[in-house]
């Protein structure tokens, strides 16, 4: 997959942040681990602490969020005082139809990719280094397959993408240290489509239209 992303160089490149999602790792980082079952809260606070919102922990995003799917968004909006947009996007979850969805977002200023998915689909957080290069370079996925699912799902955030000659890998930062480099390890856009159910993309209030506009673009609906 090619996009202005890269300047369309082929080969291997490095990771490529999306719009503040460097931050957003360090942010996430400092508030390792996530709590038992909160992961979705976990993402949320890092997200509203990466965007400048002194929030005081996953419980009260928790508190606020409540279980149903419209929660979190619920929850970002409120306690960023309704300065910060959760957009949904859902639909049918191709490779390419989220790489054009990441794609179209690195115009904004700024964005959190909230992920909710099955983790099951990704591969082995400790997927060799050599393998994942490969997979750059031929768009061959590894063999290395994931067990870990916990009981209802998981939520994750996007950060990043390393664009190669045949193959795409998303940055993951998970709340679970032990998975990947504190946090953060890189999967292959085609288990990430097959793992996704829903994304939301955080924005600034002002943004919002720009955000659709992304999910729109790459045949995805909000």
């Amino acid at each position: 997959m090619s996009s202005g992303i890269d300047g369309d160089r082929t080969g291997l490149s490095g990771r490529r942040w999306l719009p503040g999602g460097e931050h957003l790792v360090t942010v996430a980082r400092a508030e390792l681990p996530q709590k038992e079952g909160l992961a979705a809260p976990f993402v949320a606070l890092t997200t509203l602490r990466a965007a400048g919102f002194d929030v005081p922990g996953q419980d009260e995003v928790a508190a606020v969020a409540g279980t149903t799917p419209e929660g979190l968004p619920r929850a970002i909006e409120a306690l960023s005082g309704g300065r910060l947009a959760a957009v949904p996007a859902t639909g049918h979850w191709a490779p390419q139809s989220l790489f054009m969805l990441l794609a179209g977002l690195w115009r904004l200023p700024r964005v959190a990719v909230i992920a909710e998915v099955d983790p099951a689909e990704f591969g082995a957080h400790d997927t060799p280094v050599r393998a994942l290069l490969d997979y750059l370079d031929t768009g061959i996925p590894p063999l290395w397959s994931s067990r870990f699912r916990p009981a209802g799902g998981h939520t994750v955030l996007v950060a990043g993408l390393r664009i190669g000659a045949e193959g795409t890998l998303l940055s993951i930062m998970d709340g679970h240290p032990s998975l990947g480099d504190n946090g953060l390890h890189d999967q292959p856009v085609d288990w990430v489509a097959a793992a996704l159910s829903r994304m939301l993309i955080v924005v600034d209030d002002g943004d919002t239209e720009a955000a659709v506009a992304a999910i729109t673009t790459a045949g995805l609906w909000s």
